[in-house]
């Protein structure tokens, strides 16, 4: 890293107004620039930076003066030696990824997102209503046999019937939530990194038992 100096003073940020530049006594103030930075700086011919034709450019580490002269504005030498830098080429693939993962979404239009909403709203009637039968089912058969319960092997083909609804049914709400964050998206305006976040606060948590049925459920299936 370089530092500008006119061997007084030499040049830092203005705290208040970034990339505004100003003079100071302290090098322990002065800015820290790469090669490039610096001579940028320099070569400016801006009225704004005309009282820095007399800074030079000094290496932090060694103290020495830079070799090239502020006038050459080409590049030479600007990516050798000490000047040089460790690019990271996976980035590459990584902005590729990236681009095809956003290139290969749908894209979908609020009108699309009600229409499945519309749809998975009655699916939700639906398999509430499911649910419902086949409770009452169960009511109904022990009232037609003097309150008798089915069988296990009827109940246990009627407990995997009520499980193949509530599967369902849960994955429709979890679909009805991820749809009320792409709307907002729309409708507010997310950034693609907002609506990951969104997305990922939407995505249903493990269940939490409110009575003690919850674990003697779970002990009966252990």
């Amino acid at each position: 890293m370089f530092i500008l100096t006119d061997g007084k003073n030499y040049i830092m940020e203005n705290p208040c107004q970034k990339d505004v530049y100003i003079s100071t006594s302290s090098p322990v103030m002065a800015k820290k620039f790469t090669y490039k930075q610096a001579r940028t700086i320099l070569n400016d011919r801006s009225k704004k930076k005309a009282w820095i034709k007399e800074y030079y450019m000094v290496n932090e580490d060694t103290g020495e003066k830079a070799n090239t002269s502020k006038y050459y504005k080409g590049n030479g030498g600007v990516y050798l030696g000490e000047n040089n830098i460790e690019f990271e080429e996976p980035i590459i693939e990584k902005i590729y990824i990236e681009t095809r993962s956003i290139i290969g979404l749908a894209g979908w239009s609020m009108t699309q997102l009600k229409t499945y909403e519309e749809e998975l709203l009655n699916g939700l009637s639906k398999y509430d209503s499911a649910g419902s039968d086949i409770a009452h089912a169960l009511q109904k058969y022990r009232e037609d046999n003097a309150g008798k319960k089915a069988q296990a092997h009827k109940m246990a083909k009627v407990g995997y019937l009520l499980d193949e609804v509530r599967d369902k049914h849960k994955h429709i709400k979890q679909c009805l939530d991820y749809i009320k964050v792409m709307e907002d998206a729309i409708t507010y305006s997310y950034t693609i990194e907002k609506i990951k976040l969104e997305l990922t606060k939407a995505k249903h948590t493990e269940y939490k038992g409110r009575t003690e049925y919850y674990q003697k459920a779970l002990d009966l299936l252990d």
